[in-house]
């Protein structure tokens, strides 16, 4: 039982899921193009580096500096755990794999390609957060153990920095001569920045640093969220101005701070626990896992209803993170999806 300390954080997850699902169904598309645009590329955007903090948070509150053994084999199992999780959904998602590549043509480099996706994009399009996670805290535990909180901070932050410039400016790198083919090999090789070498570590090490320091009052870290919050709005305004903003775009410089002072807020907040959040935070596991299934299927029969997808998703998927749920004591294999 994590108590009243984490309620927030479990509703915090579990509400980020609901928003990564908009992220892929473009809900409000068919009502106003410019909303959408914005509550895609701000509010929504804010969810899955506040997974990340978060798995940093959980990771490094267990930490103990004088148990070096200790440390390193928490770290296997939570590598373990990762990984394991990410090949039952790649298995689970496969098929999808073969009916995208199949309604394409299938051709035998085909097989690179889904090589080189499950290493380092993810083995379906919204998978790439468990690889991320994966390979993402592996850098930061390494840079920990090794040359302490400071370093790993500035480390983490200068991956992302080249991680942005990559990611947010590809409308720029693909006009430009010789730049173009230097980011069309990486765009080959690597796919893209959105992974756990410049994604990943600087909101893990976020995590981190939220474990070994003190709290911030709620008052403050909320005012700050909200400053933050205005300056990416703000950011996203200057990107679509500048018409650099696409679809993929993700690695927001304002995202950073926006997502640090969220977490804090919200670890800071007492509740009374009740055990219907330790179920949410299951839950938006699984929702996230979960929900493409529903949406390929959903689109095929409703192709411009996107509005009625969302939700249709969201009780599909949240139907299945129950019935998992409900069964995993029964059926204790259920376990290895969560």
């Amino acid at each position: 039982m994590r108590g009243k300390q984490y309620a927030a954080i479990d509703i915090a997850r579990y509400v980020s899921a609901l928003l990564v699902v908009c992220i892929h169904v473009y809900p409000f598309a068919g009502i106003s193009e410019t909303f959408n645009t914005y509550f895609i590329q701000t509010l929504c955007r804010l969810a899955v580096p506040f997974y990340f903090v978060v798995s940093g948070f959980f990771f490094f509150r267990k930490w103990d500096p004088d148990e070096e053994e200790a440390n390193e084999a928490h770290f296997k199992r939570y590598e373990w755990r990762i990984l394991k999780l990410y090949l039952i959904w790649s298995v689970i998602y496969l098929p999808y794999v073969i009916w995208n590549y199949a309604s394409q043509g299938f051709s035998f480099l085909d097989v690179f390609a889904y090589i080189r996706d499950f290493v380092m994009t993810g083995s379906y399009y919204h998978l790439w957060f468990l690889p991320a996670l994966i390979v993402g805290m592996w850098i930061v535990y390494m840079s920990y153990t090794r040359k302490g909180l400071g370093f790993t901070l500035k480390l983490a932050l200068a991956l992302y920095l080249i991680g942005y410039l990559i990611n947010v400016y590809a409308p720029l790198w693909e006009k430009l001569p010789y730049v173009s083919i230097l980011y069309g090999f990486f765009t080959k090789t690597m796919g893209t920045a959105r992974n756990g070498l410049f994604f990943g570590p600087i909101y893990l090490a976020l995590g981190l640093l939220l474990a070994r320091t003190r709290r911030l009052q709620v008052r403050a870290s909320m005012l700050a969220f909200l400053i933050s919050f205005v300056l990416l709005v703000a950011e996203v305004t200057l990107y679509i101005r500048l018409g650099i903003m696409y679809d993929l775009s993700c690695m927001f410089l304002m995202l950073v701070p926006a997502t640090y002072f969220l977490v804090n807020g919200l670890l800071a907040v007492r509740m009374p626990y009740r055990r219907q959040y330790t179920i949410m935070r299951y839950d938006s596991l699984l929702i996230y896992t979960s929900h493409i299934l529903f949406v390929r299927i959903l689109f095929l029969l409703l192709p411009d209803a996107n509005l009625v997808v969302y939700f249709a998703t969201l009780a599909l998927s949240q139907l299945f993170a129950s019935l998992v749920v409900r069964g995993k004591e029964r059926f204790p294999v259920l376990n290895n999806l969560i």
